[in-house]
């Protein structure tokens, strides 16, 4: 193993004052370094994060690319392993963690402090210029550079109590501070020690949570869809190796005989799609009968928007109008996407690890 220590500027939509870190294995604390740009009218709240990559991993790359082998190799290594811890971060606790696409776009300087009708009119009379979302500055490189984790004098993140964490007030805001659950060592602990396959699926699933989140305001149904897909991702690996148990009474119209999942109710057996979500779901978030109703509201709302070319409410126009079904649809948007953290915290936290 060839360690190569690397610090990097991510973003979040919270703010933190506090430092967190996981073992030898990365730690995030605040982006205050004397000459780093700062700005309350700016949604994006710069954070450093500092970890590591093994070098010997670093990615190879085609013939005709050679000449670029360690800028491509190693960059891509980097990339992968800050991706990887990002959005594992996103799905596991409150906060959208990231980095900037270097995309080109039109826009126009924002000047600092409140926008009165001066600097309304001064906003008002630019012309717009193109940009690249980068943060930087001049110093920036000089920055950037360790050789191990550096010591921290800000002081630990607050940690809240795992169950109450993801449904109580969990949306990112500037007005809040970043908070984690108590789980949340035993929970990156887990993941670490997990096998490739197992680990590739869970970075699947927070991939999916981390789409469902940057689509959440603009394109509300594709992201409703994301959170679905990322418990229903998790669902078929862990019913995988029971599809074998199941016995048919006809295999032409698919009556079942027997299944390893049968109707709580009843006691008959079941096997489809939406029994193994609600079972899922019944194992790794919730039994009551309330959330099991939850559970069937999120599962139609999926099968309308798929099967039925439903959008949710504000996706096809905007509409400011007090609507008890705008309020029940946005809620369920969110009780989706924090089932969809809950739910693969506790996959994590459960899981026996192969011996």
């Amino acid at each position: 193993m060839k360690k190569k220590f690397i610090r990097n500027i991510i973003l979040s939509k919270t703010p933190l004052a506090t430092t967190f870190r996981f073992k030898n294995t990365f730690q995030i604390f605040p982006c205050d370094f004397e000459k780093a740009p700062k700005s309350k009218n700016n949604d994006d709240i710069p954070l450093i994060i500092e970890y590591w990559i093994d070098e010997e991993e670093n990615v190879q790359v085609s013939d005709d690319l050679i000449e670029l082998e360690d800028i491509l190799g190693r960059g891509t290594n980097t990339a992968n392993r800050i991706n990887r811890i990002t959005r594992l971060l996103t799905a596991i606790t409150n906060h959208r963690f990231y980095s900037y696409f270097p995309e080109k776009k039109w826009g126009t300087i924002l000047p600092e402090g409140e926008i009165d009708d001066k600097k309304r009119e001064e906003i008002n009379n630019q012309s717009s210029e193109t940009f690249i979302g980068r943060y930087t500055y001049p110093s920036i490189k000089n920055d950037m550079v360790i050789n191990d984790f550096s010591k921290q004098n800000h002081p630990d993140t607050e940690l809240i109590e795992h169950s109450s964490y993801y449904f109580y007030n969990p949306l990112d805001s500037k007005e809040k501070q970043m908070t984690f659950p108590n789980t949340i060592y035993d929970v990156l602990e887990k993941y670490f020690a997990l096998d490739s396959k197992s680990r590739k699926i869970v970075d699947t699933v927070s991939h999916l949570i981390c789409n469902g989140i940057d689509l959440r305001i603009r394109m509300k149904s594709m992201s409703f869809l994301s959170f679905v897909s990322s418990i229903e991702t998790l669902v078929n690996y862990e019913y995988k190796d029971l599809k074998d148990e199941i016995k048919f009474e006809c295999y032409d119209c698919q009556t079942i005989k027997s299944s390893p999942i049968v109707c709580p109710k009843c006691g008959r057996p079941i096997w489809g799609v939406k029994a193994k979500f609600k079972n899922f779901l019944q194992t790794y978030a919730s039994k009551s009968e309330s959330s099991i109703s939850k559970y069937n509201r999120i599962y139609n709302l999926r099968s309308d928007i798929v099967h039925n070319g439903l959008l949710l409410l504000g996706d096809e126009q905007i509409d400011w109008t007090k609507s008890n079904k705008v309020d029940n649809q946005y809620l369920t948007h969110i009780e989706t996407m924090q089932l969809a953290r809950f739910s693969l915290v506790n996959w994590l936290l459960m899981k026996k690890q192969k011996k």
